[in-house]
């Protein structure tokens, strides 16, 4: 087995405090680090596992907050447990050749140099354990994302749409849902090749994505489908989003084809008494009055 890498990149405060004398043996060290293993061992969720460290290393190393910075997807994704405070040590993880992160210890007074080198004793002990998690974090990541697009998959819209329809009807506010197609992809296909239509697919999921705000939520349905949850507003404002959706998609150029692209939009907005199945019927039928009524256009339901 390859060793474990732990290369701390940063201790703040100009240095360590003084040292100071250890109050517990090896031994008791070496126990509490296995019974550290044995618990951390039980988690494959980041945000517990990290829980459970901090609390096992607070026992010897006192600190106010700790924080794993790592990558998921080419994304930087940052969690923290409790509060981070002033002083600080940053530890780039490797295992069998492998970054994981940095994880970074803080409080609002200086480590000593008998804590520094406690914490890099009991991050051997996270390590393995660490990996496996983000491990099972991307393979949840993997499992909810259409690999073409990068958007979510039908599964995960699945999902969202109860639990937003649940939070509307709660809450008494506005959702709508807009099944959107894109025309022509098959003639795309034949004429210009799968690899032309491939990026027609990728374009017009990044065209739809960056056309609507952080809290709504847009998805690969399907084939040449995508759905797009609209969080809040009314309807007559989410007629204006599909419309500048359906504009933003006609103005993408791309080499591979003599034309942009265009997309056929279909416009539900939430009733009284909805569920899942009557929201997306009455979205999916306006989407076939759209692609019946010469494509390049928005239908509502409404």
């Amino acid at each position: 087995m390859k060793p474990v890498t732990i290369v701390s990149n940063a201790v703040s405060a100009r240095g360590a405090a003084p040292r100071a004398p250890s109050r517990r043996s090896p031994a008791d060290l070496e126990k509490h680090a296995l019974a550290l293993a044995a618990n951390l061992a039980r988690h494959l969720e980041l945000e517990p596992l990290l829980a459970e460290f901090s609390r096992g290393a607070g026992d010897y190393v006192p600190h106010d907050g700790l924080t794993f910075r790592h990558e998921l997807a080419g994304s930087e994704r940052t969690l923290v447990c409790g509060a981070p405070a002033r002083h600080s040590c940053a530890y780039q993880l490797t295992v069998e050749d492998q970054p994981l992160g940095t994880l970074t210890l803080s409080r609002r007074r200086r480590f000593d140099e008998t804590e520094l080198a406690l914490i890099e004793q009991l991050l051997g002990v996270i390590v393995y354990p660490l990996r496996n998690a983000l491990l099972y974090c991307q393979a949840q990541h993997d499992a909810a994302t259409d690999r073409l697009t990068g958007l979510a998959n039908r599964s995960v819209f699945v999902d969202a749409l109860g639990r937003e329809i649940s939070r509307a009807q709660r809450y008494g506010c506005g959702l709508s849902l807009l099944m959107v197609d894109l025309d022509n992809l098959k003639p795309i296909n034949d004429r210009y090749g799968h690899g032309a239509g491939d990026g027609t697919l990728q374009a017009v999921a990044q065209a739809l994505r960056a056309g609507v705000r952080d809290s709504d939520q847009v998805f690969r349905y399907a084939g040449d489908e995508f759905a797009v949850l609209l969080v809040g507003g009314t309807a007559p404002a989410a007629r204006e989003v599909a419309e500048r959706l359906r504009a933003r998609v006609a103005a993408v150029s791309l080499p591979s084809l003599p034309a942009a692209p265009t997309v056929s939009v279909g416009l539900a907005s939430l009733r009284p008494g909805d569920d899942a199945r009557t929201l997306f019927e009455r979205a999916d039928s306006a989407l076939y009055a759209a692609k019946n009524a010469g494509r390049n256009c928005v239908c509502s339901a409404d």
